[in-house]
């Protein structure tokens, strides 16, 4: 399995990250921090010129027809940058799941439009009980005539306040209890009885609880077939899953690289303190963490890609990006010292997306469960 990137793929990687470093300085992630937007629509404008939405959709709907590699090179300089908007919940967790389960119309409908930024989808997939499970999902649809009738509320809806589509697994069997039962929903954020509440998020994104007050939707919004959504929301959080490690991988290089810039210039003892061997040696951990995390993310990817089994590729990938991303920053706080832990000081920015990565598709203990499995030890 050639893992290597190619000559396209580095060229997106450079591209994209001379555009961050110009257009997405910290200085911008802190403003966005405090905007109510949470980030800039001349940013979302320019990065839809760029065709960055496009680029893993076919050309048929006006996509790049390119890959889940060329994709997850991109998000790791988004990651690298802290870039803030809906780039990933509206391209990875809703256009390419239309892509994946969609009807014809439906890929037609949405695809170009969330393909050229015109169109923002979020996922709505959480709920009290915060696991991605399918016992997990209890918002109830009832069957109305044509349609269904949602009452209930979805927790952790990224951007929802910029969402025109949301992508909503609702329970439409009451019996059911396990996967029977899921059915995927299409619903537009401008239906009558859609509300949004902001919740507190320790890396200041913005996160909202989304509340249906008797919305209606159609059975055109049913996304593959009612009742049988569970296999639809699995590959999405696979796709999702194994596309935030990049994310993850790409934050933890920053902050890799920002140490060993701090320790070759901080000095202490009359010398950089780079010179000292327990120094050295937690950054040659923090490159191994980090080199381990993106291997198995592109390896786990490649699988995806080949329509191999990946589910021990993705949870070794996750379990791997949550330890570079959350250790490579902790370590880096302590080489940088109190420094480390000012808000006027940039590090902190990155070890407060870290635990809140860590956190997204599943803590490190389930995907362990889930490696242990696939290697036949449970």
């Amino acid at each position: 399995m050639d893992l290597a990137l190619t000559e396209a793929q580095e060229m997106l990687r450079s591209s994209a990250r001379d555009f961050l470093e110009r257009e997405c300085p910290t200085s911008l992630v802190r403003a966005m921090e405090q905007d109510d937007r949470g980030y800039p629509p001349q940013l979302w404008e320019q990065i839809a010129g760029l065709g960055w939405m496009g680029v893993p959709f076919p050309a048929e709907y006006d996509g790049a027809d390119g890959s889940l590699t060329d994709l997850a090179v991109l998000l790791e300089e988004t990651g690298r940058a802290m870039t803030p908007g809906p780039l990933f919940t509206s391209v990875v967790d809703v256009g390419l799941t239309i892509l994946d389960a969609g009807t014809d119309t439906q890929r037609k409908v949405y695809i170009p439009r969330l393909a050229s930024g015109a169109l923002i989808g979020s996922a709505a997939i959480l709920e009290n009980d915060a696991r991605y499970s399918a016992q997990a999902i209890t918002l109830p649809a009832k069957r109305i005539g044509n349609g269904y009738k949602i009452s209930g509320a979805k927790l952790f809806v990224e951007y929802a306040n910029s969402a025109d589509l949301l992508l909503v697994p609702v329970r439409t069997n009451a019996s059911s209890t396990d996967e029977d039962g899921v059915t995927v929903l299409l619903v537009e954020t401008s239906a009558t009885g859609v509300a949004l509440e902001p919740m507190a998020s320790i890396a200041r994104d913005r996160q909202f609880a989304v509340t249906f007050d008797n919305v209606t939707v159609s059975d055109d919004a049913v996304l593959g077939e009612a009742g049988a959504g569970w296999p639809i929301v699995r590959r999405m959080l696979d796709r999702s899953t194994i596309l935030h490690c990049a994310q993850s991988v790409g934050g933890a290089q920053r902050v890799m690289e920002m140490t060993v810039d701090y320790a070759k210039q901080r000095v202490q003892f009359g010398r950089a303190i780079g010179s000292f061997q327990s120094v050295q040696h937690d950054c040659a951990d923090m490159v191994n963490a980090i080199d381990a995390a993106r291997l198995a993310t592109y390896q786990a990817i490649t699988r995806l890609e080949d329509g191999a089994p990946a589910d021990k590729e993705i949870a070794m990938a996750k379990v791997l990006a949550n330890h570079a991303y959350k250790w490579t920053t902790l370590t880096a706080q302590q080489i940088h010292g109190g420094v480390g832990f000012m808000e006027e000081y940039d590090l902190q920015l990155w070890t407060r997306r870290a635990k809140v990565a860590e956190l997204k598709f599943g803590t490190s203990a389930p995907h362990r469960d889930t490696f242990a499995t696939a290697m036949g030890l449970r």
